[in-house]
C-alpha cells in the first residue's frame, strides 16, 4: 500500500511538473512568435536593418536562455533545426537580404509552433 501511495505521488508530481512547463513554454513561444511578426519581419519589409538586427539579437538571445529549459522537455533534433533557422536568419538579416530573411523568419515560427504543439499531453501525442 505504501509503495503504490508512493508511486501515485511521483506520478503526480511529473504530471503537474509537466504542465507548468507546457504554460511556460507556452508563454514563451508565443512571445518570441509575436516579436517575429510584430518587430523583426516589419522592420526586415521596411528594409530598416539596424532595426531588425536589433530586435533579432534580442529574439536569439531570448530563445538561447530558454533553450536551456527545453532541452529537458523538447527532442533534440527539433531545437538544433530552430537554431540552425536561427543562424540562417541572422545571416539573411545581416547581408539584407529581405526575401530569404522574411522566408526563414515565417519558418522559425512554424518549428517554434510545431515544437510546442508536438510536446502537448494530447491523445495524438501519446499513441
Amino acid at each position: 500500500m505504501r509503495a503504490l501511495i508512493i508511486s501515485i505521488m511521483c506520478f503526480s508530481a511529473i504530471i503537474i511538473a509537466w504542465f507548468v512547463f507546457e504554460n511556460y513554454a507556452d508563454e514563451n513561444i508565443h512571445d518570441l512568435s509575436k516579436s517575429i511578426e510584430d518587430d523583426i519581419m516589419v522592420s526586415v519589409a521596411a528594409e530598416d536593418w539596424d532595426k531588425a538586427e536589433s530586435e533579432f539579437k534580442k529574439l536569439s538571445d531570448k530563445w538561447h536562455k530558454q533553450k536551456k529549459i527545453y532541452t529537458f522537455f523538447y527532442h533534440t533534433s527539433a531545437i538544433n533545426d530552430t537554431d540552425f533557422s536561427i543562424a540562417r536568419a541572422k545571416g539573411y538579416i545581416k547581408s539584407q537580404d529581405a526575401s530569404m530573411a522574411i522566408g526563414e523568419l515565417h519558418c522559425i515560427k512554424e518549428q517554434l509552433a510545431f515544437l510546442h504543439l508536438n510536446d502537448l499531453i494530447t491523445l495524438d501525442n501519446i499513441f
